[in-house]
Protein backbone atom coordinates (compact mmCIF):
# COMPACT_ATOMS: atom_id res chain seq x y z
CA UNK A 1 0.00 0.00 0.00
CA UNK A 2 1.15 3.35 -0.85
CA UNK A 3 2.09 5.53 1.94
CA UNK A 4 1.02 8.94 0.17
CA UNK A 5 -1.61 8.94 -2.67
CA UNK A 6 -2.22 12.72 -4.58
CA UNK A 7 -5.65 12.62 -6.45
CA UNK A 8 -6.63 14.90 -8.91
CA UNK A 9 -5.27 17.90 -6.81
CA UNK A 10 -6.86 21.18 -8.01
CA UNK A 11 -6.50 24.46 -7.31
CA UNK A 12 -7.29 27.52 -8.24
CA UNK A 13 -5.73 31.49 -6.97
CA UNK A 14 -8.56 33.85 -8.47
CA UNK A 15 -8.77 33.30 -12.20
CA UNK A 16 -5.79 31.61 -12.42
CA UNK A 17 -5.16 27.65 -12.19
CA UNK A 18 -2.26 26.85 -10.37
CA UNK A 19 -2.56 22.58 -10.29
CA UNK A 20 -4.70 21.35 -12.83
CA UNK A 21 -5.78 17.91 -11.62
CA UNK A 22 -2.75 16.13 -10.13
CA UNK A 23 -2.33 13.04 -9.15
CA UNK A 24 0.73 10.63 -8.01
CA UNK A 25 1.70 7.96 -5.67
CA UNK A 26 4.62 7.27 -2.69
CA UNK A 27 5.86 4.02 -1.09
CA UNK A 28 7.55 4.18 2.31
CA UNK A 29 11.21 5.13 1.86
CA UNK A 30 10.90 6.62 -1.41
CA UNK A 31 12.19 9.70 -2.65
CA UNK A 32 10.32 12.08 -5.17
CA UNK A 33 11.97 15.07 -6.73
CA UNK A 34 9.77 17.62 -8.06
CA UNK A 35 11.79 19.69 -11.07
CA UNK A 36 10.19 22.56 -13.05
CA UNK A 37 10.21 26.43 -14.23
CA UNK A 38 8.88 29.08 -11.40
CA UNK A 39 5.31 28.95 -11.86
CA UNK A 40 4.75 25.57 -13.06
CA UNK A 41 2.68 25.05 -9.49
CA UNK A 42 5.61 22.86 -7.36
CA UNK A 43 5.37 25.01 -4.07
CA UNK A 44 1.77 25.22 -4.30
CA UNK A 45 1.50 21.62 -4.91
CA UNK A 46 3.66 20.94 -1.94
CA UNK A 47 2.14 23.54 0.21
CA UNK A 48 -1.51 21.46 -0.40
CA UNK A 49 0.03 18.37 1.07
CA UNK A 50 0.99 19.93 3.91
CA UNK A 51 -2.48 22.12 4.25
CA UNK A 52 -0.58 25.52 4.22
CA UNK A 53 -3.28 25.52 1.15
CA UNK A 54 -6.03 24.44 0.91
CA UNK A 55 -7.32 22.34 -2.72
CA UNK A 56 -10.26 23.26 -3.99
CA UNK A 57 -10.54 19.84 -5.51
CA UNK A 58 -8.95 16.31 -4.70
CA UNK A 59 -7.90 14.02 -1.86
CA UNK A 60 -4.95 13.14 -0.37
CA UNK A 61 -4.26 9.87 1.14
CA UNK A 62 -2.01 9.17 3.96
CA UNK A 63 -1.60 5.08 4.74
CA UNK A 64 -5.05 4.34 3.06
CA UNK A 65 -6.96 6.86 5.25
CA UNK A 66 -8.35 9.96 3.49
CA UNK A 67 -6.74 13.03 5.26
CA UNK A 68 -8.05 15.70 3.04
CA UNK A 69 -10.95 15.41 0.69
CA UNK A 70 -11.78 19.09 -1.60
CA UNK A 71 -15.65 18.51 -0.94
CA UNK A 72 -15.19 18.16 2.75
CA UNK A 73 -11.99 20.53 3.55
CA UNK A 74 -14.59 23.37 4.95
CA UNK A 75 -15.89 21.06 7.25
CA UNK A 76 -12.08 20.80 9.04
CA UNK A 77 -11.30 22.57 12.27
CA UNK A 78 -7.89 24.44 12.63
CA UNK A 79 -7.74 21.88 15.72
CA UNK A 80 -7.70 19.00 12.98
CA UNK A 81 -5.66 20.61 10.59
CA UNK A 82 -2.79 21.42 13.16
CA UNK A 83 -2.66 17.42 13.74
CA UNK A 84 -2.87 16.56 10.30
CA UNK A 85 0.16 18.64 9.59
CA UNK A 86 2.03 16.70 12.14
CA UNK A 87 2.32 14.13 9.61
CA UNK A 88 4.60 16.07 7.62
CA UNK A 89 8.20 17.49 7.89
CA UNK A 90 7.92 20.81 6.29
CA UNK A 91 11.90 22.68 5.25
CA UNK A 92 10.89 26.21 4.01
CA UNK A 93 13.52 28.01 1.59
CA UNK A 94 14.00 30.82 4.03
CA UNK A 95 14.38 28.74 6.93
CA UNK A 96 11.81 30.49 8.93
CA UNK A 97 13.57 29.97 12.32
CA UNK A 98 12.54 32.01 15.33
CA UNK A 99 15.19 34.34 16.09
CA UNK A 100 14.71 34.81 19.88
CA UNK A 101 15.30 31.51 20.08
CA UNK A 102 18.47 29.42 20.27
CA UNK A 103 19.53 26.65 17.66
CA UNK A 104 18.32 24.04 20.52
CA UNK A 105 15.43 25.97 21.22
CA UNK A 106 14.07 26.30 17.87
CA UNK A 107 14.06 22.64 17.68
CA UNK A 108 12.47 21.57 20.91
CA UNK A 109 9.85 24.24 20.90
CA UNK A 110 7.50 22.47 19.18
CA UNK A 111 7.48 19.29 20.82
CA UNK A 112 7.50 20.75 24.29
CA UNK A 113 4.53 22.25 22.99
CA UNK A 114 2.67 19.52 21.94
CA UNK A 115 3.94 17.53 24.67
CA UNK A 116 1.17 19.42 27.48
CA UNK A 117 -1.49 18.14 25.64
CA UNK A 118 -0.05 14.70 26.88
CA UNK A 119 -2.36 12.94 29.67
CA UNK A 120 1.26 12.41 31.96
CA UNK A 121 2.34 15.94 30.72
CA UNK A 122 1.64 16.91 34.66
CA UNK A 123 3.42 14.35 36.62
CA UNK A 124 6.24 13.74 34.22
CA UNK A 125 7.13 17.02 32.80
CA UNK A 126 10.99 17.02 33.84
CA UNK A 127 11.12 13.32 31.86
CA UNK A 128 9.03 14.31 28.77
CA UNK A 129 11.19 17.81 28.70
CA UNK A 130 14.89 15.39 29.12
CA UNK A 131 13.66 13.00 26.65
CA UNK A 132 12.83 16.10 24.00
CA UNK A 133 16.15 17.63 24.26
CA UNK A 134 18.30 14.96 24.63
CA UNK A 135 16.36 13.61 20.63
CA UNK A 136 17.10 17.87 19.65
CA UNK A 137 20.33 17.42 20.57
CA UNK A 138 20.90 14.30 18.69
CA UNK A 139 19.49 15.62 15.55
CA UNK A 140 21.50 18.51 15.97
CA UNK A 141 24.92 16.55 16.23
CA UNK A 142 23.98 14.54 13.24
CA UNK A 143 23.13 17.60 11.40
CA UNK A 144 27.27 18.56 12.18
CA UNK A 145 25.71 21.30 15.21
CA UNK A 146 26.77 19.50 17.88
CA UNK A 147 28.75 22.83 18.71
CA UNK A 148 25.74 24.97 18.10
CA UNK A 149 22.85 24.35 20.38
CA UNK A 150 23.40 27.72 22.06
CA UNK A 151 23.76 29.54 18.98
CA UNK A 152 21.00 31.90 17.80
CA UNK A 153 20.16 32.24 14.30
CA UNK A 154 22.40 35.44 13.67
CA UNK A 155 25.27 33.75 15.06
CA UNK A 156 24.64 30.71 12.15
CA UNK A 157 25.54 30.99 8.31
CA UNK A 158 22.60 29.95 6.30
CA UNK A 159 23.63 26.81 5.36
CA UNK A 160 23.60 26.44 9.29
CA UNK A 161 20.23 27.33 9.91
CA UNK A 162 18.48 25.26 7.24
CA UNK A 163 20.37 22.31 8.88
CA UNK A 164 18.42 23.75 12.18
CA UNK A 165 15.64 23.80 10.03
CA UNK A 166 15.75 20.47 9.05
CA UNK A 167 16.15 19.41 12.40
CA UNK A 168 13.10 21.17 13.73
CA UNK A 169 11.14 19.42 11.00
CA UNK A 170 12.26 16.02 12.24
CA UNK A 171 11.86 16.72 15.87
CA UNK A 172 8.14 15.78 15.48
CA UNK A 173 8.82 12.25 13.75
CA UNK A 174 6.92 12.68 10.82
CA UNK A 175 5.42 10.40 8.46
CA UNK A 176 6.89 12.51 5.06
CA UNK A 177 9.55 14.99 4.68
CA UNK A 178 8.83 17.82 2.58
CA UNK A 179 11.47 20.09 0.91
CA UNK A 180 10.70 23.21 -1.02
CA UNK A 181 13.69 24.35 -2.75
CA UNK A 182 15.59 24.06 0.26
CA UNK A 183 18.85 25.25 -1.00
CA UNK A 184 17.52 28.20 -2.91
CA UNK A 185 18.51 31.10 -0.39
CA UNK A 186 21.89 29.67 -0.01
CA UNK A 187 25.78 30.57 -1.35
CA UNK A 188 26.68 27.93 -3.74
CA UNK A 189 29.25 27.02 -1.42
CA UNK A 190 27.75 26.06 1.48
CA UNK A 191 24.74 24.02 -0.44
CA UNK A 192 26.53 20.86 -0.34
CA UNK A 193 26.46 21.32 3.63
CA UNK A 194 22.27 21.24 3.15
CA UNK A 195 22.17 18.56 0.44
CA UNK A 196 24.69 16.36 2.59
CA UNK A 197 22.12 16.54 5.45
CA UNK A 198 19.45 15.66 3.10
CA UNK A 199 21.38 12.73 1.38
CA UNK A 200 21.76 11.09 4.75
CA UNK A 201 17.79 10.92 5.39
CA UNK A 202 17.71 9.42 2.23
CA UNK A 203 20.42 6.58 3.26
CA UNK A 204 18.05 6.10 6.28
CA UNK A 205 15.10 5.34 4.30
CA UNK A 206 13.35 8.46 5.02
CA UNK A 207 10.16 9.24 2.67
CA UNK A 208 10.62 12.80 0.86
CA UNK A 209 9.06 15.26 -1.27
CA UNK A 210 11.99 17.41 -2.58
CA UNK A 211 11.24 20.62 -4.59
CA UNK A 212 15.07 21.38 -6.20
CA UNK A 213 16.77 23.10 -9.01
CA UNK A 214 20.02 21.05 -7.98
CA UNK A 215 19.39 18.76 -11.08
CA UNK A 216 22.64 16.68 -10.24
CA UNK A 217 21.24 16.21 -6.85
CA UNK A 218 17.96 15.07 -7.98
CA UNK A 219 19.14 12.59 -10.58
CA UNK A 220 22.00 11.37 -7.67
CA UNK A 221 19.06 11.17 -4.54
CA UNK A 222 15.80 10.64 -5.90
CA UNK A 223 13.86 7.43 -6.90
CA UNK A 224 11.63 9.37 -8.78
CA UNK A 225 11.28 12.81 -10.65
CA UNK A 226 8.52 14.44 -11.41
CA UNK A 227 8.53 17.42 -14.12
CA UNK A 228 5.61 20.16 -13.19
CA UNK A 229 4.65 22.30 -16.10
CA UNK A 230 1.80 25.02 -16.29
CA UNK A 231 0.29 23.04 -13.25
CA UNK A 232 0.40 19.51 -14.34
CA UNK A 233 2.37 16.32 -14.25
CA UNK A 234 4.16 16.28 -17.87
CA UNK A 235 6.34 13.52 -17.15
CA UNK A 236 8.02 10.83 -14.19
CA UNK A 237 9.87 8.73 -14.13
CA UNK A 238 13.38 7.21 -12.55
CA UNK A 239 16.18 9.79 -13.01
CA UNK A 240 17.71 7.64 -15.65
CA UNK A 241 14.54 7.98 -17.65
CA UNK A 242 13.97 11.89 -16.91
CA UNK A 243 17.59 13.07 -17.25
CA UNK A 244 19.17 10.95 -20.25
CA UNK A 245 15.98 10.22 -22.17
CA UNK A 246 13.11 12.81 -21.60
CA UNK A 247 10.42 12.51 -23.92
CA UNK A 248 8.47 15.60 -23.24
CA UNK A 249 9.40 18.73 -25.51
CA UNK A 250 9.09 20.36 -22.60
CA UNK A 251 11.24 18.53 -20.34
CA UNK A 252 13.74 18.75 -22.89
CA UNK A 253 13.57 22.51 -23.48
CA UNK A 254 13.91 22.69 -19.29
CA UNK A 255 16.73 20.63 -18.95
CA UNK A 256 18.72 22.37 -21.50
CA UNK A 257 18.18 25.64 -19.94
CA UNK A 258 19.23 24.20 -15.97
CA UNK A 259 22.55 23.67 -14.85
CA UNK A 260 22.95 19.61 -14.28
Amino acid sequence: MAILEVKNIKKNFGKTEVLKDVSFKMEKGEVVSIIGSSGSGKTTLLRCINFLEKADKGQIVLNGEVIFDGEEHKKMSNEEIRKKQLNFGFVFQSFNLFPQYSALENVTLAPKLLAKEREDFKQNKAEIYREIEENAKRLLNSAGLGEKYDSYPCQLSGGQQQRVAICRALALNPEIMLFDEPTSALDPEITNEVLKVIKSLADDNMTMIIVTHEMAFARGVSDRVIFMDNGVIAEEGKPEEIFTNPKSKRLQEFLSNVRM
